[in-house]
């Protein structure tokens, strides 16, 4: 007669599994007795991965010219407490400029601090519309490394999908 399989538990140290209420793990015998097993209402379900990206509450977005310098773009960063500004030639979105630029392209080098943001910004970036599927997005930034996402509407930019807005999202979901 066959059996069910046993519930695993990933060892967050190696990544073996083990039998759900293991102490230890088998491999690098790692306390895994605090370790809670979610039970499965808690387990992302395929259904939210079709939601749009609406249900999810964006961060306001920050904007500045492409003439803008660097520096310019930095300290409305600060200001507004943003990690990205999304860069703008008119209404339009040119490109996008967040702290991991200025990481690596602008602090090994601070005489770009005055050079025009489109020198520096990443140009032409992936954007959302608000009607896009969860599962859409978090393949756009899982694949892309992106941890920012210009949301548009009509080809008007409305809003700003962060890693963090996702991450609210999804605590409230599933741990509220």
């Amino acid at each position: 007669m066959p059996h069910e399989p046993a519930n695993v538990i990933v060892c967050p140290s190696c990544g073996a599994e083990n039998i759900e209420g293991a102490e230890t793990c088998e491999r690098c015998m790692m306390d895994l007795s605090s370790i809670d097993v979610p039970d499965a209402a808690q387990l992302l379900k395929e259904s939210d991965l079709t939601l749009p990206i609406a249900a999810v509450r964006w961060s306001k977005p920050v904007s500045i010219q492409a003439t803008a310098t660097v520096r310019e773009a930095i300290q409305l960063m600060q200001q507004q407490r943003s990690g990205a500004v999304v860069v703008l030639r008119e209404r339009s979105i040119v490109g996008i400029f967040t702290d991991r630029d200025v990481l690596q392209r602008v602090a090994p080098d601070l005489a770009t601090l005055d050079e025009p943001l489109e020198k520096l910004m990443t140009p032409d970036p992936v954007v959302l519309r608000e009607d896009d599927m969860m599962a859409y997005a978090l393949n756009k930034m899982g694949v892309g490394g992106f941890r920012h996402i210009p949301v548009v509407r009509d080809g008007e930019l409305i809003g700003i999908l962060t890693g963090r807005d996702v991450l609210n999202w999804l605590m409230g979901r599933y741990f509220d």
